[in-house]
């Protein structure tokens, strides 16, 4: 009798177990007007959601189960955009609870948002981060980089250099002029989208006369950037210690630091960058706007004279190379941002391409240069047509698995960037055709970065029931303090396994076989899977700001008409003395002061 009850158990405890579902969901939340979808992992039957009083408000049926590459599973979708009123829900499938953390809200992307963004002003090097704006976070400055060394490989350099202020790159200490260079890009393209919206948004920084902060932090990098440009236009590659430091505060890297090389590729970076600065700054400081055009235009010279002067690492020299021995992308990026402030026809852009940005691969950026510029470049209309080939294939990945444009294929370094960037390229697409699956992709992607993964994590440090606590990124593993720096989007799974070894800084073996999805380790060992750096954040930062700029009646002025649900809000068009502006929800209209909520006959709304 006893082993049949054991038996009979251990039959039900099996059961139990094979039944047991797994819902994947966005841990930060969902927005209440917004498209809404989840994923299921061995679910049976319906998916129901309960309020707090147990009431069960909405049963959906999930889709046909699919395959996904990228983890080997087989999961179901579920679309529950019909849930609207804001709120914590419990998820259960075929009666039994599977999570309890599904959060509604009316902005739910808004503190998210902020905090990728302030995560720029912990990357500060060269000053103090003070209690008021940093929190438990505050620390001592480092890194004044005053009187900084030329490397031998920093040609026409003499004497020393005064550059100081920027953004730390990465988990360590160095200043790279590329890879500020698409970052940098990317935050000025937000504010250059979104100009209303962002003069009024604020996250807690120090002021820097009367610009909106967004435009505060990009100025304190962009202040360092040109500081790297030579007296013959030319610009520096990178400014390091010639060794990683070890795991200390910044005050601490006491090591020696140079000025180190100069490419063609980091000139033309700066040239880029610096000719969206003129524009963007023009109507705030327009002296600083000419300085910014001015340097763009000296060092695209420089470029054209020396068109293959390429990065490479000295001997002696073992921080990040960001080397590229094709600059072709990079000067057609250069050459149409000069072209859009300038309008002078000797800076002539070629071609236009599908390939998503990256540092090393700056085309993209020209096709959303062009294809947003219809005025301006006769090619316009082919690269509008590259954006949206590569978009649709976008959107179809995003149909079925974890409603991610990504494929097998894209998880290599930094994965969670490429996501993040397909998430970018998905809203220009539906800025220029205003259909919705190219936004509601754009969504979906977010929400893999949040949280609706195969590892059920958020991949952004203090924001998710379940999120990093160990990235790579040495403030957080030397301040002392439990929790890491917030608002920092680490790289994510990738199967390389650079980081691996039997060494005692090196990683366990994480790596899944056949699920690069799932290849993450989360430990300050890996620097492959684990670290952050500041292309990584630019295009999240991107995603979810202009979702909720989006969302708040926002859009870019070359965008088509009718893409967001409440008038568009151009430039120069928003008041910001607090007056009542009229609203639409898309289904009724309202009166909004000073964030409350009225109807036509003055009542307040819940």
């Amino acid at each position: 009798m006893k082993s049949r009850f054991l038996t009979a158990s251990a039959i039900l405890a099996m059961a139990s177990v094979s039944f047991a579902a797994t819902a994947y969901i966005n841990q930060i939340g969902y927005r209440t007007s917004d498209f809404k979808e989840l994923t299921l992992f061995e679910g049976s039957g319906n998916v129901d959601f309960v309020d707090q009083s147990g009431k069960t408000v909405l049963s959906v049926t999930p889709s046909a189960a699919a395959n996904w590459d990228g983890s080997g599973q087989s999961v179901q979708l579920v679309d529950f955009t019909e849930l609207k009123t804001p709120g914590t829900y419990t998820i259960k499938v075929n009666g039994r609870e599977v999570r309890k953390d599904l959060k509604i809200a009316d902005n739910a992307y808004g503190e998210v948002s902020k905090a990728l963004l302030k995560w720029f002003y912990y990357q500060r090097a060269s000053m103090a981060l003070e209690e008021q704006y940093a929190g438990k976070w505050k620390r001592a400055a480092g890194h004044p980089d005053m009187g900084v060394a030329f490397h031998s490989s920093a040609t026409g350099g003499s004497g020393t250099l005064n550059s100081p202020k920027g953004w730390y790159d990465a988990g360590d200490y160095g200043k790279y002029i590329v890879n500020s260079g698409i970052s940098t890009y990317t935050l000025l393209s937000l504010y250059e989208h979104f100009p209303a919206y962002f003069d009024n948004l604020k996250w807690n920084i120090p002021a820097d006369g009367n610009l909106p902060d967004l435009l505060a932090e990009i100025k304190y990098n962009l202040d360092w950037m040109l500081t790297m440009q030579a007296s013959d236009g030319g610009v520096y590659h990178k400014l390091t210690t010639l060794q990683f430091c070890g795991t200390v505060m910044p005050n601490e890297d006491i090591d020696k630091r140079y000025v180190i090389g100069k490419s063609t590729t980091a000139t033309l970076d700066f040239a880029g960058v610096m000719a969206v600065a003129a524009r963007v700054y023009e109507k705030f400081d327009a002296t600083f706007a000419a300085k910014a055009l001015d340097a763009a235009k000296k060092a695209y010279a420089w470029a054209e004279s020396n068109p293959s002067t390429y990065y490479n690492q000295p001997r002696d020299v073992a921080t990040g190379t960001y080397a590229d021995n094709n600059a072709k992308d990079e000067k057609n990026f250069a050459a149409a941002e000069l072209f859009v402030t300038t309008k002078d026809a000797s800076y002539a852009a070629q071609g236009a391409s599908g390939a998503i940005p990256g540092w090393a691969e700056m085309s993209g950026l020209v096709t959303y240069t062009k294809a947003t510029h219809a005025a301006d470049f006769s090619d316009a209309a082919a690269a509008k047509d590259s954006l949206i080939a590569a978009a649709d294939r976008y959107a179809n990945h995003a149909a079925t698995g974890f409603g991610v444009p990504m494929t097998k294929n894209d998880f290599y370094w930094g994965s969670n960037s490429v996501a993040a960037n397909m998430g970018v390229w998905l809203l220009h697409a539906y800025y220029l055709t205003g259909e919705k699956k190219y936004y509601q992709s754009a969504v979906k992607t977010l929400d893999y970065l949040l949280g609706k993964n195969p590892l059920d994590m958020s991949f952004v440090t203090g924001f998710g029931t379940k999120s990093p606590m160990h990235p790579h990124h040495r403030p957080s593993q030397a301040d002392g303090i439990q929790e890491p720096v917030p608002g920092m989007l680490v790289g994510g799974p990738q199967p390389g396994g650079e980081d691996i070894g039997k060494n005692e800084w090196e990683c366990r073996d994480y790596r899944v076989n056949g699920a690069p999805a799932k290849s993450y380790f989360d430990d300050e060992c890996s620097y492959a899977s684990n670290e952050v750096a500041i292309n990584w954040n630019s295009p999240i930062a991107y995603l979810a700001g202009a979702i909720e700029a989006l969302n708040s009646g926002h859009a870019p002025s070359f965008a088509v008409d009718g893409i967001v649900s409440i008038p568009k809000v151009r430039p120069g068009l928003r008041t910001g003395d607090g007056t009542p502006k009229l609203r639409f929800d898309s289904h009724r209209v309202f009166i909004e002061n000073n964030g409350i909520r009225y109807d036509l006959k003055g009542k307040k709304l819940k």
